[in-house]
């Protein structure tokens, strides 16, 4: 290899490098600003919930959502196209009804912080002095539990078991997407067998985001479906995740679903 070769192929590296820490660092710095914003809109929502309540008007349908950094919607083009608001969005098109979104999770959530900070959180809500009921809740999670060596399968199924029979029902709990082409991905399979399990168990509906990841070739789902920091879903990727949770909530619900590509975008509900 002659110098201004190499010298190319070591600014071509190193470029590459540089762009993948870049994309990276640009959905990290989604984290704050994104729970931020949630926070804000939970303590609205919340607000017009209680305001409401007196009135002795109908109430809107209320959908909780616990999960972790793709509750959040890390790794969108913007915070609208998380596949949470395209959710609320779709169950709003599809009953009429106006939809009060309150999203307790958290990023970097594991099933453990699903137990001992989200539930909890959720159990404690209260509207007009009495318990809040959602109407729906969803849960992503397991993702960030693949990275978590100390916790074994089992563990982790264990967690799940105590999370399904503890979660407000109508429930649709998502398996985790393949992890493929990485090592990982073995045992992020294992993990989605025990959500599956402990989903039918409860008789909660299972959302199969597996399955779904494990139909694309593996060019197709990391180039197409992945945002810049190569983990976290991209809008395209939320969006699809959405019509996973849309016709199964449909389903579960006993309503017509609708298809998300023709849904308008989300308008929080205010009261």
């Amino acid at each position: 290899m002659n110098i201004k070769l190499s010298h190319l192929v070591s600014f071509g590296l190193g470029t590459g490098a540089f762009a993948l820490y870049h994309n990276a660092k640009g959905v990290a710095k989604q984290n704050t600003p994104f729970r931020r914003q949630w926070e804000r809109h939970l303590l609205s929502t919340l607000q017009a919930l209680e305001l409401r309540a007196h009135t002795g008007e109908p109430m809107p349908l209320v959908y909780v959502a616990l999960g972790d950094s793709a509750a959040q919607g890390l790794g969108a083009s913007r915070f609208e196209e998380g596949y949470v608001p395209r959710v609320a969005a779709g169950l709003k098109a599809a009953t009429g009804r106006d939809v009060a979104l309150l999203n307790l999770s958290l990023s970097g959530g594991v099933a453990a912080s699903v137990l001992g900070t989200q539930l909890p959180q959720l159990e404690g809500l209260r509207v007009a002095g009495k318990q809040l009921m959602p109407d729906v809740v969803t849960l992503d999670i397991g993702g960030n539990d693949v990275g978590v060596g100390e916790l074994s399968p089992e563990e982790f199924g264990g967690q799940m078991s105590a999370i399904a029979d503890r979660i407000p029902k109508p429930a649709f709990i998502a398996d985790i997407p393949t992890f493929k082409p990485l090592r990982s991905e073995k045992r992020a399979s294992e993990m989605s067998r025990h959500i599956e399990r402990s989903a039918q168990t409860n008789q909660i509906s299972l959302i199969r985001l597996e399955e779904l990841s494990n139909s694309l070739t593996t060019y197709e789902y990391i180039s197409r479906y992945h945002a810049g920091d190569m983990f976290h879903p991209n809008s395209p990727w939320y969006h699809r995740w959405s019509q996973l949770f849309v016709n199964s909530i449909a389903d579960g619900l006993g309503f017509e679903s609708v298809d998300m590509a023709h849904v308008p975008e989300w308008e929080p509900w205010l009261g």
